[in-house]
């Protein structure tokens, strides 16, 4: 190979690799600015605060909401780095897919633990402080199947029937209720059409479960 055959194909390498991060970079904002949108439509928020991470790769959201039963919802955008080439098939393979972190934190006590858990989601299993106090379990939600770690298994299907109230079970990772913290988790692949309106539902159905546990 000549040193202007080496030097060509440096050139289209390079040339794809610009194209690469513009065209992924327009996608990650286009989908950050239509969550933020959706998320801000669907919600009665009385207050909010947005930080960015790092630039492309997603947002963190503060919402304070007119809601008696909850204290503050926190929301973590991940997205695939759509706009490296080079680390892109690597996230697929490892990452997978986009992730929407959910976090509600509640005025109403929480007095239980109860977690539902995508099989095989966590390579090497849920990092759950309580874990060994809880029974395990498992169900199936849509045509996927679960691992259930619970206390009383009252507190178990009231956060069944919010879940299938809520999420659409293919794209549910993880939700729990979690004492020490007082909170509401959960971890899903985020779609920009469904989600905002998935988190509009958890919000409405949460006072209907933490009454109850």
């Amino acid at each position: 190979m000549t040193q202007s055959q080496i030097i060509i194909i440096l050139v289209v390498i390079g040339g794809v690799i610009t194209l690469q991060f513009f065209q992924g970079r327009k996608i990650n904002l286009l989908l950050m600015k239509k969550y933020v949108q959706g998320f801000e439509k669907n919600l009665r928020i009385k207050d909010k605060t947005y930080v960015w991470i790092g630039g492309y790769a997603g947002f963190r959201a503060h919402y304070e909401l007119n809601d008696s039963a909850i204290k503050k919802l926190e929301l973590t955008l991940t997205l695939l780095p759509r706009q490296s080439l080079l680390y892109f098939p690597i996230s697929l393979l490892t990452r997978k897919h986009d992730r929407l972190y959910i976090v509600l934190r509640s005025k109403v006590r929480i007095n239980t633990d109860v977690h539902i858990i995508k099989k095989y989601y966590y390579f090497l299993g849920p990092d759950i402080d309580e874990a060994k106090e809880l029974e395990k379990g498992e169900v199936v939600l849509g045509e996927s199947r679960f691992l259930t770690m619970y206390k009383n298994l009252k507190d178990l299907d009231k956060l069944m029937e919010l879940a299938k109230k809520t999420f659409n079970p293919s794209g549910l990772r993880h939700i729990g209720l979690v004492k020490s913290t007082n909170i509401l988790f959960a971890l899903i692949k985020p779609d920009p059409d469904e989600t905002p309106r998935e988190v509009k539902k958890l919000v409405e159905n949460f006072k209907n479960i933490v009454i109850h546990v």
